[in-house]
């Protein structure tokens, strides 16, 4: 009797010491698994925090980028700020949920989701980086070859102009008159029964000089009124000159430097030859030779000489 009593006890025993070790086995169990738990929820947020380094990183770059595309376009302007505000509001949610001393999976779920947006956040910047980039490129190829074509466009303008120059240059050469035959002599102011001049060659006497030419043919200078400046040096080389008998000053082609003229011929061109005679009365009793030249345009087209005893 008291030996089944013994075993029996026994029996209870072992159960208890079972049953403490498969509950002590479960607490251990659910220590170590609680304690995983925790370590993988650590390496995760270790990674996630990591990734989000990398990604706000990557967004500052981009961000930079964008700042030299601002000012050229007032929509692009208003979309560039809006991404990066948006972007900004997202790494400012990521960065509250990892300043947490404790994170639990669904805290840890909602921040890899906010770090999903804030990848794809990114990459739409890249995009807008890039068309930008392709814009820019585009348009710096189109001014240079603007650029380019205006060079071009210059260098033809002025070789027309040049070539212009030198044509306008021809034409105003070829419409000087070839003058011939020019004749100066001293007259007495009187007539012979023929009704031609007088000419004396003794200064006392002359009271005028004759001076007379023939223009000759030229189809270039257009047909209307023409005009030639006689210019009367005395025997010392001085410019004869009387202001209120017509006399007065011109400016030499191809300068700024003026001569005096002595007398002006106004007459109407044909573009046949035509023959001029002029006449000049003051400062000519003086002894010596007296030099005429005539001037068309400035140019020098004529001169002749008399002597007077």
């Amino acid at each position: 009797m008291e030996e089944n009593q013994e075993s029996g006890n026994k029996k209870i025993y072992v159960a208890i010491i079972a049953l403490l070790l498969l509950i002590n086995g479960v607490a251990l169990y659910l220590l170590y698994s609680e304690n995983k738990a925790k370590k993988d929820l650590g390496d995760q947020k270790i990674a996630l925090e990591h990734d989000f380094k990398n990604l706000s990183d990557t967004l500052d770059s981009k961000k930079m980028e964008l700042e030299q595309y601002k000012g050229k376009n007032a929509e692009l302007d208003s979309l560039i700020t809006a991404k990066q505000d948006e972007i900004d509001q997202q790494k400012k949610t990521i960065s509250g949920l990892f300043a947490k001393g404790k994170m639990t999976s669904s805290e840890l779920a909602a921040a890899k989701e906010k770090i999903a947006q804030f990848e794809v956040s990114i990459a739409e910047l890249q995009k807008k980086v890039d068309e930008l980039s392709k814009q820019n490129q585009e348009l710096t190829s189109q001014n240079q070859q603007l650029s380019t074509d205006l060079s071009a466009e210059k260098q033809t303008s002025s070789t027309l102009s040049e070539q212009n120059k030198g044509l306008s240059k021809k034409v105003e050469l070829g419409s000087l008159l070839q003058l011939r035959n020019i004749e100066v002599v001293g007259v007495t102011g009187k007539k012979n029964r023929k009704g031609e001049d007088i000419t004396i060659n003794k200064g006392k006497k002359t009271e005028q000089l004759r001076i007379s030419f023939e223009t000759g043919d030229n189809k270039v200078l257009e047909a209307g009124p023409v005009s030639l400046y006689l210019r009367v040096l005395n025997p010392k080389g001085e410019t004869i000159s009387v202001a209120d008998q017509g006399s007065g000053s011109i400016n030499l082609a191809g300068g700024s430097e003026t001569v005096q003229y002595t007398k002006k011929a106004d007459f109407d061109w044909s573009q046949t030859n035509k023959k001029i005679v002029v006449y000049w009365s003051s400062n000519v009793k003086e002894a010596g030779t007296y030099k005429v030249e005539v001037y068309q345009s400035g140019y020098l087209v004529g001169q002749g000489t008399c002597t007077q005893k």
